[in-house]
C-alpha cells in the first residue's frame, strides 16, 4: 500500500457516529443497530480490517453467554455484528473479504459498501436490499479517531 493508493485513505481507527436506514428515496425510515449504536472499524496498512457494531442499549444477559436463556442470547446476537478479514478500496467502493464473523453466512463472502470520504468522516452505504419488508439502504457514518 502506497500513499497514492486509495486504500491508504482508510487506514486508521474509526468510531461509529450514526447508523440508520433509508428508503430508496433517501428518507430515514429507521435505526440500524438500535437507538444507540456503538461501533468501531479499523483498517491496517497490510490490507486487514476488523469491525464491531452493537446496540449499546441492550440489557445484560441474566447469565453468561452459554447459560442465559436462548431468547436473551438471540436478542443480543441480533443486535450486534462483528467481522474481520481483508479489504480493498478503489476510492469509491470498499470490499471486505470476510474471514471470521459473528454471522457465519458471511464467512467467505464479500461485503461491499460505497464510501464517501469528507474530512474526518466516512459515510458507508449498502446496496438496496429487502429489510423489514421494504427495499432499504443502511448508512453508517464513521469518524476517524486518533491512533
Amino acid at each position: 500500500m502506497t500513499d497514492n493508493d486509495p486504500a491508504a485513505s482508510l487506514v486508521g481507527f474509526w468510531r461509529l457516529k450514526e447508523a440508520f436506514v433509508v428508503d430508496l428515496e433517501g428518507r430515514r425510515i429507521g435505526a440500524a443497530f438500535g437507538s444507540n449504536p456503538k461501533g468501531y472499524i479499523t483498517y491496517m496498512p497490510g490490507g486487514m480490517m476488523m469491525t464491531v457494531i452493537a446496540d449499546a442499549e441492550q440489557p445484560p444477559l441474566s447469565g453468561d453467554r452459554f447459560s442465559a436463556p436462548v431468547e436473551e442470547r438471540a436478542r443480543a446476537f441480533s443486535a450486534a455484528s462483528a467481522y474481520a478479514g481483508r479489504y480493498r478500496f478503489d476510492g469509491r467502493t470498499v470490499v471486505h473479504t470476510v474471514e471470521v464473523c459473528t454471522y457465519p453466512n458471511w464467512v467467505g463472502s464479500e461485503v461491499v459498501r460505497t464510501v464517501e470520504l469528507a474530512g474526518d468522516e466516512a459515510v458507508y452505504q449498502t446496496a438496496p436490499h429487502p429489510l423489514g419488508g421494504v427495499d432499504a439502504i443502511v448508512r453508517l457514518v464513521w469518524q476517524r479517531q486518533p491512533w
